[in-house]
């Protein structure tokens, strides 16, 4: 029975090679199908504003999910440090300054 991060890193290793069979997928479909890319992609209206930014979503979404996994199975991750807030200052209290009244004396 294998320990808790040998699980975790065979878990990881998996997912970096689904996310990365993946990307491959969408690579190859788009330059193997060139012609009918550049067909529907330049057809303007609704193609043109839509199947680019999509293929782009796509392709951008599963080779950031490889990336991911790929520095995590090599050991790097991002450093865990607090974010210290600056302490705003305090702005002074306007106040009415308390004028004497003139008072007539007799």
């Amino acid at each position: 029975m294998g320990t808790r991060n040998e699980k975790l890193k065979k878990g990881r290793i998996a997912k970096m090679l689904g996310f990365g069979a993946l990307t491959a997928g969408f690579y190859t479909a788009v330059f193997a199908n060139q012609g009918a890319v550049m067909l529907h992609f330049t057809k303007g209206g609704l193609f043109a504003a839509t199947l680019p930014v999509l293929t782009a979503f796509f392709i951008a979404f599963s080779h950031g999910g490889f990336t991911n996994y790929f520095w995590q199975v090599m050991g790097i991750e991002a450093s865990k440090r607090k974010m210290q807030r600056r302490q705003e200052q305090e702005q002074p209290v306007e106040r009415e300054q308390i004028r004497p009244q003139p008072r007539l004396r007799a």
